[in-house]
């Protein structure tokens, strides 16, 4: 007899000899028999059979307490893991988590709608110490308990860099420290009136019944921590794309490691661990103090135009090819003008007849008309226009926005504009507010290398 599809048996298991008809027989139950598909399937833990792998589906319900499953919240694991996989194929893969390795703790139990259920209510019910966790990191590294409990903190992690080999010893502490908190709490002070009395045993842990309070925080906190994940990775994955021969920054980092490694070879004994380890761990508490974070931003805004303009001159330069270096070079510059319009914004199209054109040579605005137009936003290689005789563009490299400012006496901001009025005068780094109404201009620069045929 054949299994039915929607039974998945592992490659190293064999079927045994069908029994003969019993009574029991009639108890099995299959998707097809009942009408659902593999979709369908219940996900209450009144689905699954009464059997000790599935007893813990939810928290005991304590006596006296409203049951789990007349609140408004008695449904929601079951809701959430329902949503997650919708997508699911039917009849679900067989086996497909088995593609490397059966005894991956990830492929121990196959996908499963039930199981996947099953966990996840038990997960939220014991997942509380890790968000405890959490919290009491966040709460030393915040400073959001004082100065004087972070600061505490910092002496012993200071402490513990000039002495390591106390760090052996910390396993044994806080064993230390949980024995004779949960002594006392056995075995609390007694007098002489209460002394013949039974103490009660506390429970070693109790957890949240489904829809409390506690389980609904412990709820949030796994919905947070996943959308922090999430920001994580988008955060991370686009920059990993250096890292693959893919972009042009992958020479410079793969030189730049290729040199600091052969560099730190021979003085790699002589760098000194507690102090470079003392520094390192103490660095945060420093950066997220309540007087240091909110001034960060304002200490590192002046030096980041510099730092992207050096980064990108060193892609451009990775770029260049024999007959560049081989070659004078020398940058050139032309200028983008656009006026402000209420209804379309900032463009080049809102310019007078009569006035400066889009894009021009001169700082003055005025002198030297550039050929082309912009793409997209941004200045494309087509925007050219007569060189000296015997130079040409670098060819391997495009316009850049000049973040820097340094050919003005007022500082740019951070896209390299500067506003003025509606005569083109007064320049300052962002407009005024009563310029809305009476109009406003801005310009900005753009550069790019020219070398000698």
């Amino acid at each position: 007899m054949n299994p039915p599809d929607y039974v998945e048996i592992p490659p190293y298991a064999s079927l045994i000899p069908e029994y003969e008809e019993t009574e029991q027989s009639s108890l099995k139950l299959s998707p097809s028999s009942l009408g659902l598909s593999t979709k369908q399937l219940p996900l209450a833990s009144s689905s699954l059979p009464a059997s000790p792998s599935n007893a813990p589906l939810s928290p005991r319900q304590v006596p006296g307490t409203p049951s789990s499953t007349n609140g408004i919240f008695s449904n929601f694991s079951s809701m959430v893991v329902n949503q997650a996989l919708a997508s699911l194929p039917s009849p679900l893969p067989a086996q497909s988590t088995q593609r490397r390795n059966a005894q991956l703790l990830s492929a121990k139990d196959p996908l499963s709608i039930p199981i996947t259920s099953a966990n996840f209510r038990r997960f939220i019910a014991k997942c509380g110490f890790v968000f405890w966790l959490q919290d009491r990191g966040e709460e030393i590294i915040m400073w959001r308990r004082g100065w004087k409990y972070t600061s505490a903190w910092m002496a012993v992690y200071a402490f513990l860099c000039y002495y390591p080999r106390l760090t052996l010893l910390i396993p044994h502490v806080a064993l230390l420290h949980i024995l004779v908190t949960t002594y006392y709490e056995r075995y609390p002070e007694r007098n002489e009136e209460n002394d013949d009395e039974d103490v009660p045993v506390p429970a070693l842990v109790v957890h949240p019944g489904e829809g409390s309070a506690d389980w609904l925080a412990n709820v949030q906190a796994i919905q947070n921590l996943m959308g922090t994940v999430a920001d994580l990775y988008d955060f991370v994955v686009p920059h990993l794309s250096h890292l693959t021969w893919t972009t042009p920054m992958t020479s410079p980092i793969f030189f730049f490691t290729l040199f600091s490694l052969f560099a730190l070879i021979p003085i790699i004994g002589m760098i000194p661990l507690r102090p470079v380890f003392l520094v390192l761990g103490l660095t945060p508490f420093v950066l997220t103090h309540p007087y240091v974070l909110p001034t960060l931003p304002a200490l590192i805004k002046p030096f980041l135009p510099k730092l992207r303009t050096g980064l990108r001159r060193v892609v451009d330069d990775d770029q260049l090819l024999e007959k560049h270096w081989a070659a004078p070079m020398k940058e050139v510059a032309v200028w983008e003008n656009e006026r402000w319009n209420p209804s379309t914004g900032w463009t080049s199209t809102n310019l007078r007849v009569g006035e400066r054109k889009p894009w021009t040579r001169g700082q003055d605005g005025w002198s030297g008309t550039v050929e082309g137009t912009p793409f997209d936003g941004h200045v494309s290689s087509n925007l050219s226009f007569a060189l000296p005789p015997g130079w040409k563009f670098v060819e391997t490299e495009d316009w850049n926005v000049d973040l820097v400012g340094n050919w003005h006496k007022v500082p740019v901001d951070e896209e390299g504009w500067i506003y003025t009025d509606d005569s083109w005068l007064d320049p300052r780094t962002t407009p005024l507010s009563s310029w809305t109404n009476k109009g406003m201009t801005r310009r900005r620069r753009w550069t790019r290398r020219i070398y000698k045929v």
